[in-house]
């Protein structure tokens, strides 16, 4: 990868629903990383690897971040149109180039297929990073609103002494002491809040898929890459499996010792694999 280059800026564009913030940086062949509901980005080490051999450009969706709009944003086919209306503000598609590589995780790789389903001309290459967005009988996506932060840890890290981990573990234990729970700033909390809500908005019924999207994966042109973290126990085999099989020019990677937040267990492998795929 080279020495990465620690360009990644945050910067504020105006969008038709209200102030966006967006994360760019580096040069090169130009990649869109969508996140998952978690909201990531914030001095991600992956964007700055990625930066090293690609333009990372890096949007939080409405609600997510300082990102306004959110009430504007009622399913998925208002989240395509956002992201029609970021490419187009951004300038992102490069003379000579085409349209850019597209990358997400989880939630953000939903959102990147839907783009590329229904306007696959605006996607050069497509990355799926531990992808919902369909149902599969006997393999659904496990409760992401219910459940604890000790809980969700558990499925989001196969190494749960990382920080991140850790802190939900830390959190779990606040939530079953309420007179702990006064100790905790309301300003720390605010984010985990703010990014439920905002998923609810788009993935909440029916729960983190579209009925009508496995039909429609044919539609995909873009050469794709699905990556599934081995140890991911959030989202069955069985999604990476079926969006590998069914979008045509698609393969899919393993990676170990990663469960479902694999950005920020593996950045190094995962950028290595997207820079390889963008410049192969």
């Amino acid at each position: 990868m080279g020495v990465p280059i620690k360009g990644v800026e945050t910067h504020y564009v105006e969008t038709h629903v209200g102030k966006m913030q967006v994360r760019r940086g580096g040069s090169g062949p130009v990649v869109v990383y969508l996140h998952s509901a978690t909201g990531e980005g914030e001095a991600m080490l992956l964007l700055d690897e990625l930066s090293a051999s690609c333009e990372v450009v890096a949007p939080m969706f409405p609600g997510f971040g300082e990102s306004e709009g959110i009430d504007e944003m009622e399913d998925m086919e208002d989240a395509v149109f956002h992201l029609l209306d970021v490419f187009d503000r951004l300038e992102l598609t490069r003379e000579g180039q085409g349209p850019p590589t597209v990358a997400g995780l989880s939630l953000g790789a939903w959102m990147a297929v839907e783009l590329a389903t229904r306007y696959p001309e605006r996607v050069g290459r497509l990355v799926l990073v531990n992808p919902v967005g369909l149902f599969i009988e006997g393999a659904g996506v496990r409760d992401i609103f219910g459940r604890t932060p000790a809980e969700m840890a558990e499925d989001m890290f196969a190494d749960q002494s990382h920080p991140m981990a850790q802190m939900m573990h830390m959190l779990s234990e606040f939530r079953s002491d309420p007179t702990r729970m006064a100790e905790i700033p309301f300003e720390m909390i605010r984010p985990l809040a703010q990014t439920m809500a905002a998923t609810a908005k788009l993935g909440w019924d029916p729960y983190l898929h579209n009925p009508k999207l496995r039909k429609r994966l044919h539609r995909v042109t873009a050469p794709t890459l699905v990556v599934r973290g081995a140890q991911d126990t959030l989202v069955p085999p069985a999604h990476a499996e079926a969006y590998a099989a069914e979008i045509p020019n698609a393969r899919l990677v393993e990676v170990d010792g990663a469960a479902h937040l694999l950005p920020l267990e593996k950045p190094s492998e995962l950028a290595q694999l997207i820079a390889d795929f963008v410049n192969g």
